[in-house]
């Protein structure tokens, strides 16, 4: 039995098989053939090498969860190395402009501070007279703006009801004086 007909007995549809058997197929075809399997162009040429010395590569894609099963099958037909190294694992360094990325040890997506301006091709709203909190009539968050530190966190404003306020909604309850 092969390793194909093994992984299909077990209900593996997605299996490719690219075998080395035809002599007179070229690099090229062969790696059009691997490239039918899913796997990427890059890999596909390395792979490539070792069929044309008569290898043959089977490709499984496993539902989720069906993955180990599938390596435990193909373990079976005495796999070679495919030539292509795993990726090495990177910590990230500490960055203070991308904390949650560091925490999560993710990339960060995208590191233009702007995207919507960019894309749009408009400038960027900061710098000039015109922003949303002279729009709103809030003073700007500036260094200088920050008030006093509350448990060594900067308070925004010395206002206990900041969006109350200016929104002139009553606060729910009213600070009361205490009568003993």
């Amino acid at each position: 039995m092969s390793a194909k007909a093994a992984l299909e007995q077990e209900d593996y549809s997605e299996v490719h098989l690219v075998s080395g058997d035809s002599a007179n197929a070229s690099i090229d075809e062969i790696v059009a053939a691997i490239i039918k399997g899913n796997v990427l162009k890059s890999h596909a040429r390395v792979y490539a090498a070792g069929i044309s010395k008569g290898g043959s590569l089977v490709t499984v894609h496993a539902s989720f969860g069906g993955a180990a099963k599938a390596e435990r099958i193909l373990a079976k037909f005495s796999p070679v190395e495919s030539g292509i190294s795993e990726p090495e694992s990177q910590l990230m360094l500490w960055d203070e402009a991308t904390p949650m990325s560091c925490i999560l040890q993710m990339p960060v997506l995208m590191e233009d501070p702007v995207p919507f301006s960019n894309f749009w091709n408009l400038s960027p709203l900061t710098g000039g007279s015109f922003s949303l909190s002279s729009l709103l009539g809030i003073p700007m968050l500036t260094k200088a703006a920050m008030r006093s530190s509350s448990f060594g966190v900067p308070l925004l404003s010395s206002n206990a009801t900041p969006l109350s306020s200016l929104l002139r909604i009553p606060t729910i309850s009213r600070q009361r004086s205490v009568r003993r």
